[in-house]
């Protein structure tokens, strides 16, 4: 068993590898650059009805691309779900964006870690996460109150740390113009 086993591995990763390459070179040269306007989207909240990202045009936006069996996103909730319990009221909107499949163990997992910002239900990324061109979770996108995306970030995060704290806050702070 042993013997067929090994050799199977090997194509299997080989194949993984070939696939991920290609899918890399897809996208390159096709990421959302910081600048261009931000993809709008309406999807379905965990809390009923349907979050359309115009809404929330004026504030600065976290998008947080995620899912429940992803041990990163998992790993970076609690610093966003901080992130929005102190920048809320400054003008900070956490958005996260799940791909999960599963609704009720979406619902589970938001209930059981006490998550308060808005869940968006993107099934698959098949939507959402296509049209910002995600390359793997968890994925976030800052979107500036213009609607421009100003910053993206591959991987996870402490959100809430003083420095980026900081961060956000001089990203809400409006640029002094010419007097």
């Amino acid at each position: 068993m042993s013997k067929l086993l090994r050799p199977l591995l090997v194509v299997a990763a080989v194949v993984g590898a070939a696939f991920g390459y290609v899918r890399l070179l897809e996208n390159k040269g096709y990421a959302l650059k910081p600048g261009t306007v931000a993809p709008g989207f309406r999807l379905p909240s965990l809390e009923g009805g349907e979050i359309d990202l115009a809404t929330y045009r004026g504030r600065l936006v976290v998008v947080n691309f995620w899912a429940t069996w992803c041990p990163p996103c998992v790993q970076e909730m609690p610093s966003l779900e901080r992130l929005h319990r102190t920048l809320g009221r400054e003008g900070v909107q956490v958005l996260g964006v799940s791909i999960d499949e599963d609704e009720a163990a979406l619902r589970r997992f938001v209930a059981a870690r006490g998550v308060t910002f808005p869940i968006l239900r993107d099934p698959g990324g098949r939507r959402v996460a296509e049209a910002y061109r995600t390359t793997g979770w968890p994925e976030t996108f800052v979107i500036d109150p213009a609607g421009l995306i100003k910053e993206q970030y591959v991987g996870p995060a402490e959100w809430d740390t003083p420095e980026a704290l900081a961060h956000f806050r001089q990203l809400l702070s409006p640029i002094p113009g010419p007097r």
